[in-house]
């Protein structure tokens, strides 16, 4: 059992886009203004496209991040088909 809420950002993070930093701070944001603990961490496309399920079943939500065109478009939508087939909380930007 963890104590954090656990979010899974899906993408490919890149260091040179501001976007994906102000994923990072909006959650911690969030988290901050709800009085809970959050965990985050980027699972890249290409990851969700081999095993979405398995993987993705760590997490209690789904964040699809902006940046497209992602390495595997097959991996975004795996994670999209995943939280709706699951009735998985998801958002995306």
């Amino acid at each position: 059992m963890h104590d954090a809420v656990r979010i899974a950002v899906i993408g490919d993070f890149n260091p040179e886009y501001e976007t994906h930093h102000a994923i990072n701070r909006s959650l911690g944001h969030a988290a901050d203004a709800l009085g809970i603990r959050m965990e985050s961490k980027w699972v890249a496309t290409g990851c969700a496209a081999r095993d979405a399920d398995k993987i993705l079943r760590n997490y209690d939500g789904l964040f699809v991040a902006s940046g497209s065109p992602y390495r595997s478009m097959e991996g975004a939508f795996a994670a999209i088909r995943f939280a709706r087939t699951q009735g998985w909380p998801l958002i995306g930007t």
